[in-house]
């Protein structure tokens, strides 16, 4: 759907892996509510997620990654 509204997620390498899981989780679940949505990981946030979470599901993110 074409709302016009558009997010850009930024995520950091600091601890707290799992809210932007859900964070990213939820947001996929109201594709109606979103026309695009960008996700920024820098390379700290990708091993502090290996770290904490145990897995690179990271890799399998929905959205536009950058």
């Amino acid at each position: 759907m074409d709302t016009g509204n558009k997010l850009i997620i930024a995520i950091t390498g600091a601890s707290g892996s799992i809210y932007s899981k859900i964070l990213l989780e939820k947001l996929s679940l109201l594709e109606t509510q979103w026309e695009e949505i960008g996700v920024v990981m820098s390379q700290n946030a990708k091993q502090v997620w290996e770290t904490e979470l145990g897995n690179k599901d990271y890799e399998k993110i929905p959205f536009r990654q950058y």
